[in-house]
């Protein structure tokens, strides 16, 4: 399952076509080099700082009390049945609106996303958890 700063990691591969070529803009290579730099130390500051911003807002997992893990645990997966058993319902039962079946397709798609879509990436090939080698 994917935190968000792992999140952020696998987003950073994608979005390395389009850094480089605006460092491709740089003509003198030594200051690309030191703008490249300056782009990594920024990256690793913000994904720093988040973090630290995620454990001062909610704290660290283990600080906890336990039924407040077991309710930060049990959100996801209950939206997921929330969801789904709607759209099964309005599937069965034909009597909800188009528009509310469209809404509730779309969002079964995103919960379902979540929870698979990292295995169904990996079985195209598309691994988003191994790094990229420059």
């Amino acid at each position: 399952m994917f935190g968000v700063i792992e999140m952020i990691q696998a987003l950073l591969p994608m979005l390395q076509p389009a850094i480089s070529k605006a460092l491709d803009m740089i003509p003198d290579p030594a200051a690309k080099e030191k703008a490249r730099q300056q782009m990594e130390n920024e990256i690793q500051k913000a994904e720093s700082s988040f973090r630290d911003f995620v454990v001062a807002y909610e704290g660290r997992g283990d600080q906890v009390h336990w039924s407040i893990q077991i309710l930060r645990g049990s959100v996801r997966p209950v939206i997921t049945y929330v969801l789904a058993g709607a759209f099964i319902y309005g599937f069965l039962s034909r009597n909800v609106d188009n528009d509310a079946m469209e809404m509730l397709w779309q969002l079964n798609l995103l919960s379902l996303g979540f929870w698979y879509g990292e295995r169904a990436l990996k079985n195209l090939g598309l691994d988003m958890s191994k790094k990229k080698s420059s």
